[in-house]
């Protein structure tokens, strides 16, 4: 029985030792990211001399605020969501609310992005979710500026209209 009883203990003292260097590894990589953009550029926090693009495409972004606007959720509560794709051809890509986009957009500089046309799935949706997807699309291209603070993404149009957006872990990281 006591061969049992420190069987068990040594079991969990070893879980608590994985449990310990998970933790320290998840504390590592949530500290480097907030390093990645924590300095003080032209970008908000974005240290002078990143490429805007990198910064950018380094995770996935949910909309949590906008201007004027209530954020929705999908009917199985998915997040709207930005991925940017660096590259010769950059792309912006996700989910509008029900449906799936992709539009192309260009830098002008370290502060200043332009996003063309959208081209959208069009599955049968709510009502409300449909204006919701084409008033967020329409906005997309109306986007002027943008900034990093630390986990933040801010989005801003000419008009004033303010975006804010929350960094996520891209899948499979």
């Amino acid at each position: 029985m006591q061969l049992i009883k420190h069987g068990i203990q040594g079991n969990f003292c070893m879980g608590r030792r994985i449990g310990a260097g998970v933790a320290a590894l998840l504390m590592a990589t949530v500290l480097g990211g907030c390093a990645m953009t924590g300095g003080n550029g032209p970008s908000g926090n974005m240290p002078a001399g990143t490429d805007g693009k990198a910064a950018l495409s380094a995770v996935d972004w949910e909309l949590v605020s906008w201007s004027g606007h209530e954020v929705p959720y999908g009917e199985l509560g998915e997040p709207v969501i930005l991925h940017f794709q660096d590259g010769p051809q950059a792309s912006v890509s996700g989910r509008a609310w029900c449906n799936r986009f992709s539009a192309p957009y260009v830098l002008r500089d370290a502060a200043r992005l332009t996003i063309g046309h959208a081209a959208a799935t069009r599955m049968a949706c709510a009502e409300r979710a449909m204006q919701f997807e084409a008033a967020f699309l329409d906005q997309l291209q109306a986007l002027e500026h943008f900034s990093i603070h630390g986990n933040t993404l801010e989005l801003r149009a000419a008009d004033g209209e303010l975006m804010i957006l929350q960094a996520r872990a891209l899948p499979g990281q």
